[in-house]
């Protein structure tokens, strides 16, 4: 049996800039999946205005990484808002998916 499932919902080029990359649907769909994948560190965050992402409360994603965030906990219309330390970067934002055989 195969499965077809759209992945990437968003890829966006980044610079120092702070970039809001994603709305958060108010409905759930699936977890989120938020992949560096350029060549430089990344910085993400989630709020309401979308500029949280030079602040603390961001999180550091090094290049090839990724982080997921379980969209049960992540509340509907919330900004995912990133930037890198230093030069250009692409962040994809995607949704995970789990498929077991037993």
């Amino acid at each position: 049996m195969a499965i077809a499932a759209k992945w990437v919902v968003n890829s966006t080029a980044l610079t120092t800039s702070v970039a809001q990359v994603y709305t958060v649907p108010t409905t759930y769909q699936r977890d989120l999946v938020v992949a560096n994948a350029g060549t430089v560190s990344v910085y993400v965050g989630l709020s309401t205005d979308g500029t949280v992402a030079p602040s603390a409360a961001s999180f550091k994603i090094p290049a090839g990484g990724s982080l997921i965030l379980t969209q049960c906990q992540v509340p509907g219309g919330a900004i995912l808002s990133a930037l890198t330390g230093a030069g250009n970067g692409l962040v994809s934002i995607g949704y995970a998916s789990l498929v077991s055989f037993t």
